[in-house]
């Protein structure tokens, strides 16, 4: 029996075969690769010069002075002279100076430079100035009207010529000249022109406004 188990044992090896070990593998190692790139350097290239102009700017001339000459007789005539014939000259001229009642409280020390105006002849506007005395008033606004002379029985409506001028400072002032006056009576050879100013606060209301400023500018179409 144990001849046999001994026999049966040889054949199963025998079959199989004889085992071997296993050989372990041995691990592949791993080399890493590491890309370097290499820029190339770029040239820098110098920058290219300006070439200089080959011809320098042309020099430009400096003009002299050019002599002013003076007003000719004709033209100084003519532009502060009055003719002959008017017998009125800068230095007749007659300042107004309104009465400060007539201001009502709104203006006072209102001024024109001239008591006559016209419209052919001299002079032909004069200068209005006044100063706000009511503390709202920022803004003053002339109105005018027109009375025939010498019977002052017919006159115009009360016409709106604008804004004065301000200095900011309480200041107004304006240059009233002859042909402002409405055409339909500028054409009168003679009348009187009354003024009344009003004064607007800061919102555009009216504060006030002063009395009428009666017969104390004359006007002229020609030579007084």
């Amino acid at each position: 029996m144990r001849k046999i188990l001994f026999i049966s044992l040889a054949l199963m090896l025998a079959a199989c075969g004889v085992v071997q070990p296993v050989q372990q593998e041995q691990a592949t190692p791993i080399i890493a690769t590491v890309l370097v790139t290499v820029i190339a350097p770029t040239e820098v290239v110098p920058p290219t010069a300006v070439p200089l102009p080959t011809q320098a700017p042309t020099e430009i001339p400096t003009l002299a002075p050019t002599e002013t000459l003076a007003p000719t007789a004709t033209t100084a005539a003519t532009n502060t002279a009055a003719p002959a014939s008017a017998g009125v000259q800068s230095s007749d001229l007659t300042p107004v100076y309104v009465d400060n009642t007539l201001g009502k409280g709104v203006f006072t020390n209102i001024a024109f430079s001239s008591d006559l105006i016209t419209l052919n002849c001299y002079p032909r506007e004069f200068e209005i100035t006044m100063t706000a005395l009511h503390p709202d008033v920022t803004r003053a606004e002339m109105y005018y009207r027109v009375l025939e002379a010498p019977s002052f029985f017919r006159y115009s409506d009360w016409y709106l010529v604008g804004n004065l001028n301000s200095d900011g400072k309480g200041g107004f002032y304006t240059t009233f000249k002859a042909t402002d006056i409405s055409p339909d009576w500028r054409s009168l050879d003679q009348a009187v022109i009354e003024f009344q100013f009003v004064g607007v606060n800061k919102g555009g209301g009216t504060v006030d406004r002063t009395q009428k400023i009666e017969r104390l500018v004359s006007y002229y179409k020609e030579c007084p």
